[in-house]
């Protein structure tokens, strides 16, 4: 009996001894106070536009680029969000003949980031234009507000919300700039002044823009189907109306149908959904019910994928998580609610939705009103976030501000956020 209890003890002993550490380092890769190294970039090569490199821990990881001599404001994710110690990915904003200058930044499982290689990065390398199919998502500095232009793999333009009156000039200069002229459709989020404001002004978007179909939630909030300063321009412009709901798609819902381009794909997660939910004490329209009515779509191209979410708050949030599942919200990118408020973005919804960027529309001269709960819950989903009055990922609260337009672009495997400054 002696002896078998020996051979049991040494056999188990030898066991653990042959077991392997618990990651390349030996310490608990997911335990900051262990794990206190970044990772380490230890090779890297550029071939035509597409960089591929290693890691020395399993990381995610951001290439930052910009031309030569300026800034780098243009960061490239991954196709995929894993830590993983084999990397690549494609520059979708490169241009022939354009010297750009880059750096990678890494985060390992124990949120250790930084930028670090032991192998020679290039000091420059040369530009290689992407040719193939792309998709964009363009937050446009309104202030406090919002104003999303969406262009399809196609080349159809779809504008979501259009800010306030007094910012009009920033939608109408961005689309201009853009060489958009006509909006395939126009979207309108839900009946706030800061998402209506620049539909219903005078020389706004509905009198110098073309637009094929304008679509709003089939909204419950005071059963309320349209504001009249905006409804008075659809009938003077002729253009039609659609009223959405959630399970609304681009399979079922021509007003829908932006582009044919396989791949292709937006649903109507949420839609109209405020007055379901008592809100004794508002009587301007600007409370909770309001928010909570947002169309919340879903817009797909490939394996890439984008949430808007105009003003929902906590409510529709655990709506569509209940509709949806985890599968149904997961995203690449994320238009944070209510502009970075502590009533939206849950830690539930962060959570499921599982962004690899968040782009929060704040830009206010006086100070930043997104709270640092929401930025927190960001980055506790290992995402970076932009805000357009602080476009440098993950700029906290009380620095300077820097504003400027976010573009989300991607070719349906990896995103690239592009920041246009401007001065306020």
């Amino acid at each position: 009996m002696g002896r078998a209890r020996l051979f049991l003890v040494a056999s188990v002993s030898l066991a653990l001894l042959l077991l392997p550490a618990c990651s390349e380092r030996g310490v608990n890769p997911f335990d900051p106070a262990q794990d206190r190294e970044p990772p380490v970039v230890t090779s890297f090569t550029v071939v035509d536009g597409r960089a591929v490199w290693t890691t020395d821990e399993p990381a995610l990881c951001v290439l930052e680029y910009g031309p030569a001599g300026q800034a780098r404001d243009r960061y490239v994710y991954e196709a995929t969000k894993t830590h993983a110690t084999a990397h690549e990915a494609t520059f979708l904003g490169m241009e022939d003949g354009v010297s750009y200058e880059l750096r990678v930044r890494s985060r390992d499982r124990a949120g250790n980031e930084a930028y670090g290689s032991d192998v020679p990065m290039p000091v420059t390398v040369a530009g290689a234009a992407f040719t193939g199919e792309r998709m964009t998502l363009a937050m446009i500095n309104v202030g406090w507000g919002l104003s999303m232009a969406l262009t399809t793999p196609g080349g159809s333009n779809v504008l979501i919300d259009a800010g306030r009156d007094p910012h009009l000039n920033r939608v109408v200069s961005f689309l201009h700039g853009h060489g958009i002229s006509y909006l395939d459709a126009a979207v309108l989020t839900h009946h706030h002044g800061d998402h209506y404001g620049g539909y219903a002004a005078s020389q706004g978007i509905l009198e110098r823009f073309g637009v094929s179909e304008f679509i709003v939630p089939d909204t419950t909030y005071l059963f309320s189907p349209m504001i009249p300063a905006v409804a008075s321009k659809l009938t003077a412009y002729g253009i039609p109306v659609t009223y959405v709901r959630r399970g609304d798609s681009s399979d079922n819902t021509p007003a829908l149908d932006w582009d044919d381009t396989p791949g292709f794909r937006v649903e109507v997660l949420a839609a109209g959904l405020g007055g379901l939910i008592p809100d004794e004490g508002s009587t301007s329209g600007e409370g909770m019910n309001g928010n909570n009515d947002s169309i919340v779509m879903r817009i797909e191209f490939r394996g890439v994928s984008f949430i808007t979410t105009g003003d929902a708050e906590f409510f529709a949030e655990y709506s569509v998580i209940n509709a949806y599942g985890r599968a149904g919200t997961k995203a690449d990118v994320l238009q944070i609610g209510h502009h970075g408020n502590n009533d939206a973005s849950s830690e539930l919804w962060l959570d499921n939705v599982s962004p690899r960027v968040a782009l929060i529309s704040n830009a206010m001269v006086e100070a930043a009103l997104e709270k640092e709960i929401v930025l927190q819950g960001i980055r506790a989903v290992e995402a970076d976030y932009l805000v357009t009055d602080r476009v440098v990922p993950n700029t906290p609260r009380d620095a300077p501000p820097c504003y400027g337009h976010l573009i989300a672009v991607t070719d349906g495997e990896v995103v690239e956020i592009v920041v246009e400054e401007h001065s306020w």
